[in-house]
């Protein structure tokens, strides 16, 4: 049984914030002279970054009278002290790091939903990769081996653990190291790791380099997993509930225009995000939807429960804004 101490010690940081600066700065942010509300948010950096980046540069945000103030993160827990802390009005986090801070007592709300990957499983914006002269086929290979993931203590062990059971494994049979996605696939080519879980664009870069796939760790726990989420104190949520809608309704919006016209999206990647425009035509697309997805809640919540992460699942009435 891992220990999270690295979520832990993160949630316990946001908490002591939370009891220091009274839950954030307690007033909603006051829009500016061109009417527009700035909004603060951390998102991580890939795909999800380049969702908000898309549909800030579409104007989706400023139509909502949003003028949207963006900024990278390694993503997990990490975002959470500074939204909590204040310098942050919105965190772009995953389900599992949410969910774990609100069943913690952290004054936070899920208001909308991030990242979910595709209902194909082939188009899986995620895959656990090895080296190409590995001969590791299955993660039930894997056993008391290192296996890089972007952050400790999210999404990760949650899809890794469900791989690892259905191969007959426990849940703590492989160490977890964390490693950056764009430094992943060395570590795994110089043998530093065994395997990695990587995500979009840096599952296609390593393809190119040869690496092998040899699982798609979302969509084998569920096709259209949700897998991000939006999260905001719940002080800014009821000081202004006007602003978490029209927050809503510009990620609907980027969801919508991206699902509506994907090619779109991907002419847009070398701008945003200095993708090769090659690379950019072969990349898998995440699927967004704007709203949450409550199955997808409910089934990672009652695999968190099972692997002792969280003692019960979180009151999704309570923990969704909206």
């Amino acid at each position: 049984m891992r220990t999270w101490l690295r979520l832990g010690a993160a949630v316990a940081a946001a908490a002591l914030l939370t009891t220091a600066c009274g839950g954030g700065s307690g007033s909603a942010p006051q829009a500016g002279e061109d009417g527009l509300t700035p909004l603060r948010i951390a998102e991580t950096a890939g795909a999800p970054l380049n969702f908000l980046t898309y549909g800030d540069e579409q104007g989706h945000f400023a139509n909502a009278g949003i003028d949207l103030d963006i900024s990278s993160s390694t993503g997990g827990a990490t975002v959470i002290p500074q939204l909590m802390s204040g310098d942050l009005d919105v965190a772009g986090s995953n389900i599992v790091s949410g969910i774990i801070a609100i069943s913690q007592g952290l004054p936070i709300q899920m208001v909308s939903a991030g990242s979910s990957t595709s209902e194909d499983p082939a188009q899986d914006f995620s895959a656990l990769m090895v080296a190409p002269i590995s001969t590791v086929t299955g993660i039930g290979q894997l056993a008391g081996q290192k296996v890089a993931v972007n952050s400790l203590r999210n999404i990760n062990d949650i899809v890794l653990g469900n791989q690892l059971q259905q191969a007959g494994l426990s849940y703590d049979s492989v160490q977890f190291v964390e490693i950056p996605f764009p430094d992943m696939a060395p570590a795994i080519q110089r043998g530093d790791v065994a395997a990695g879980m990587l995500i979009e664009p840096f599952v296609t870069v390593a393809e190119g380099q040869g690496l092998k796939i040899i699982g798609r760790p979302y969509s084998d726990l569920r096709p259209g997993l949700q897998i991000g989420t939006y999260l905001m104190r719940q002080d800014l949520v009821r000081s202004d509930p006007d602003l978490v809608q029209r927050f809503q309704q510009a990620v609907k919006a980027t969801a919508d225009s991206i699902a509506s016209d994907p090619q779109s999206f991907r002419n847009a990647l070398p701008r945003i995000s200095q993708t090769d425009p090659g690379l950019a035509e072969k990349v898998r697309i995440n699927l967004w939807r704007g709203a949450s997805d409550r199955e997808s809640l409910q089934l990672v919540m009652d695999l968190m429960v099972q692997y002792k992460l969280i003692d019960a699942p979180v009151d999704l009435d309570q923990a969704l804004a909206g």
